[in-house]
């Protein structure tokens, strides 16, 4: 029969719906999964070519690390405490 509902119609919207939601989060899950399987690039990883590419020195690395900026921050307390500044 030609008028003959299919599952999803005969469900109704809302499992339609449902099934759309699932199907986007089952997607989202598999790339989350796909992408921690996989090392990260870092800075150090990159040939001179390329960081000369984004603007950057081998030498300049160290300087706009996270790290980096952790370590200035103590440095500066540190010599602050040691003024007797705090």
């Amino acid at each position: 029969m030609d008028d003959a509902l299919s599952d999803g119609d005969a469900a109704g919207p809302a499992a339609a719906s449902t099934r759309s939601v699932l199907g986007l989060l089952r997607r989202y899950w598999y790339a989350f999964q796909e992408r921690r399987q996989h090392p990260r690039v870092t800075l150090q990883d990159l040939s001179d070519r390329e960081l000369m590419d984004i603007g950057l020195t081998r030498g300049e690395i160290d300087y706009i690390t996270p790290e980096r900026a952790i370590e200035r921050l103590r440095d500066r307390a540190l010599y602050l405490w040691g003024r007797g500044g705090m």
